[in-house]
């Protein structure tokens, strides 16, 4: 097992892929026609994707975190926090490789972000790539996506905040709630204000 700290947190990185060069990820980015915001390319240039997970949550236990959706919109109806899969893998297999999934998703997502990972429903962790959003980690869920068959664009209607930056959403994994304990309650006491 491999791993890292973060701001005196240490953290596992579980079922990382084969470890990539430079030429890799800059041959990935040419492919993509976008530059990877730098702490995940920082992250992807030590560990291609797996699950970086907080050594403090126990190994029976999965990673999750806070969802802050806009006021209204009915994908928050969904609740207020998911599980975190891990990272997308480059140059792996289809079901996880990174290009694979960017070409799957690209079209329903806005064009001011790249999907880097999904929660276990196949809903989509954000990574912004404009000047405006750059780093900053959103959550797309799948269910309410825009129906592009209908002439709909893809917007940020069902589309959470999560964090602003790559650091910062990593130091929110926390240790998924208890068993029957609510969602709201959770947030609550994951992260007290």
């Amino acid at each position: 097992m491999t791993g890292f700290i973060l701001e005196n947190r240490q953290f596992d990185v579980l079922e990382p892929g084969e470890p990539l060069s430079e030429s890799d990820i800059k041959t990935f980015e040419a492919k993509i026609g976008i530059c990877l915001p730098s702490q995940l390319r920082h992250y992807y240039s030590h560990w291609n994707g797996g699950l970086p997970c907080p050594a403090d949550i126990p190994d029976n236990k999965s990673a999750w975190i806070r969802l802050i959706w806009a006021k209204g919109v009915e994908a928050a109806q969904v609740g207020p926090a998911t599980c975190f899969s891990g990272l997308h893998e480059i140059n792996s297999s289809p079901s996880v490789d990174f290009l694979n999934m960017w070409n799957i998703f690209k079209p329903s997502l806005p064009q001011d972000v790249l999907c880097f990972g999904p929660d276990p429903g196949g809903s989509q962790f954000l990574i912004g790539i404009k000047d405006y959003n750059l780093g900053k980690i959103f959550f797309w869920e799948s269910s309410y996506q825009a129906n592009i068959g209908e002439g709909e664009t893809p917007n940020y209607e069902n589309i959470a905040f999560v964090a602003n930056s790559f650091t910062e959403f990593l130091l929110a994994l926390r240790e998924e709630p208890n068993h029957g304990e609510l969602l709201e309650d959770w947030v609550k006491r994951a992260y007290p204000e």
